[in-house]
């Protein structure tokens, strides 16, 4: 499925830096599993994180859209930090809990297509995250969570998409915990800064339990409370085709 170059990437030795963000009980990754801590720049992540909320925003009512518009005009912006792109919470339309009740107080949409040709530097942002698919028939969820927002522990639906899922984190960083299904011994955590990516494949995929967690601390680092937008990518499940 994958060439021998783009295997060495997936399945490379963890490095040194890459083990501070990562929390183990069996000491090292599943082979399923890989971390990239500082993928994007500051700039690549303030284009990807203005682009997802202007799509977010876009699917709201248009009350919601002028309250907004009234908060930029009577409080310039200035973004020092990823974070400082983000309005302050009472300005989204969270919705208080998912349907499945496993994500909490969050936005989110399917996403059909990145406006590219509106914003410069885009497609090579995009580019750069495409090297990384296993496949590249996918589909591409953004997912908007309030500075109270989690996602509960859950293992996703095999029917809904296929064999692997990408994650970008913008924003304030969570605590990713993946568990085991079939051994408690089995677990660990990541630490998701702004412009780190992770990939899930194949087992790791649907044999672990995952959850972004609230604000806490990790590895005895406070980790503060806030928004922030995962860009997640999926590859489509492939239906068998059968002849008549």
């Amino acid at each position: 499925m994958f060439s021998a170059g783009y295997r060495r990437l997936l399945y490379a030795p963890l490095s040194r830096e890459i083990h501070s963000f990562i929390r183990t009980r069996s000491g090292g990754l599943p082979d399923g599993f890989r971390f990239f801590p500082e993928f994007l720049s500051l700039s690549e992540q303030c284009t990807m994180l203005s682009v997802a909320l202007s799509k977010l925003d876009s699917t709201e009512t248009k009350q919601a859209r002028k309250q907004r518009r009234d908060f930029l005009a009577s409080h310039p912006q200035e973004h020092h930090a990823v974070e400082d792109i983000f309005l302050p919470d009472a300005y989204y339309n969270f919705q208080e809990g998912h349907y499945d009740g496993v994500i909490r107080h969050y936005r989110e949409m399917h996403l059909s297509s990145w406006p590219e040709d509106q914003n410069p530097g885009l497609s090579f942002i995009l580019a750069r995250l495409q090297g990384l698919y296993p496949s590249l028939n996918v589909q591409t969820h953004l997912l908007h969570l309030s500075s109270v927002g989690e996602i509960l522990g859950h293992v996703d639906n095999i029917e809904a998409s296929g064999t692997w899922i990408l994650g970008v984190s913008l924003g304030a960083a969570r605590v990713l915990r993946m568990e085991s299904t079939s051994n408690p011994e089995d677990s660990f955590e990541v630490l998701l800064p702004s412009g780190s990516v992770y990939l899930q494949m194949d087992s790791v995929r649907y044999d672990y339990n995952h959850s972004v967690l609230k604000a806490g601390h990790f590895l005895g680092c406070e980790i503060k409370a806030g928004q922030r937008v995962s860009i997640m990518v999926r590859d489509r499940k492939e239906v068998p085709t059968f002849n008549a």
